[in-house]
């Protein structure tokens, strides 16, 4: 889609929100609690970002992001968007789903992490659904909608965590899981230090039945990319042409190479804009982003990091 920036708005410490619509004013493709967009920032800048949006919001798309100091140009490239200016976006994806029938929810947000359980708790509220929102940030000025979730709308539902120490992260979290209803489910997105620490402490919590967590950015080395070891053949169907995958190599860099073009973002297996369909061979995962049944089955893979364990893969491109 081809979708317009209707507004900017600054709302934290290097932290930029987005109002993207179409247009002409046609409603937009439905997203739910805990989706996310695609924006092609440029031919090869494409990068994911939460959706905050409410339920019933069908003209408008809400996202906020984070300027990185470490960008790769993605969030920089955001940030020097203006009212006015067009950006071609993929429909909403949601590998982050909301369960709407869970008898309680505990949302526990990190920073900029707060973006997609802002949607949820938007959603909870407007249904009933039982909830509690943690929100762990350094200061009130570098937390996301502050003033909002402060409101009364929220007020009983949103307890804020500011300046919590690293190493005293972990204790607070336990005191706020041990308190949750049985039966709770947990969701969690925040950086990678913080998703981890989360799920080590509901790893004991009895209260949980379920612990979700969402990260567009893998831990360093957890996953490293499969590279050949020995060589393999990758074959192109729609085209019939085979490519050579050399040791060292990974699948995106030969593809990459040949001027072949498939939509990457993190390189690192965790957005899943690579995913291709495999049609004959079996893929050595490496991804963080296929579910298990996905990875059994064999017929997707996510080429920026996973290998091959056999001669050859073929793929639907």
């Amino acid at each position: 889609m081809r979708l317009q920036v209707t507004a900017l708005h600054p709302e934290a410490i290097d932290i930029l929100s987005l109002t993207l619509a179409d247009p002409d004013g046609l409603a937009l493709p439905p997203a739910g609690p805990g989706a996310h967009i695609t924006l092609r920032l440029a031919e090869k800048l494409v990068r994911q970002y939460s959706l905050y949006n409410g339920p019933g919001e069908k003209r408008h798309y809400h996202i906020a992001v984070k300027r990185e100091a470490d960008s790769r140009g993605g969030s920089e490239a955001v940030h020097r968007l203006r009212v006015g200016d067009i950006v071609r976006v993929a429909p909403p994806d949601n590998k982050f789903p909301l369960d709407r029938s869970a008898r309680h929810l505990v949302l526990l947000a990190g920073g900029i992490g707060i973006t997609p359980l802002l949607s949820m708790a938007k959603d909870a509220r407007r249904r009933g659904q039982s909830f509690e929102l943690h929100y762990f940030a350094r200061t009130p000025q570098h937390a996301a909608f502050h003033d909002f979730l402060a409101s009364h709308v929220f007020a009983s539902h949103v307890q804020f965590h500011f300046g919590v120490e690293a190493d005293a992260v972990g204790a607070r979290m336990d005191a706020l899981l041990r308190g949750a209803p049985t039966g709770s489910q947990l969701y969690v997105c925040g950086p990678n230090a913080f998703i981890d620490r989360a799920r080590s402490v509901a790893a004991s919590c009895q209260a949980l039945s379920a612990v979700h967590w969402e990260s567009f950015t893998a831990e360093p080395g957890s996953r490293p990319a499969a590279e050949a070891t020995s060589g393999f053949a990758v074959r192109l169907a729609r085209t019939g042409k085979t490519l050579r995958v050399d040791p060292g190599k990974t699948i995106l860099q030969v593809l990459q190479e040949n001027g072949v073009a498939v939509d990457c973002s993190c390189m690192e297996g965790v957005c899943g804009l690579c995913i291709t369909r495999v049609l004959e061979g079996e893929p050595e995962h490496r991804d963080e982003v296929l579910s298990d049944e996905e990875r059994r089955s064999g017929d997707l893979m996510t080429v920026c990091v996973s290998g091959c364990k056999g001669d050859l893969l073929v793929l639907d491109i």
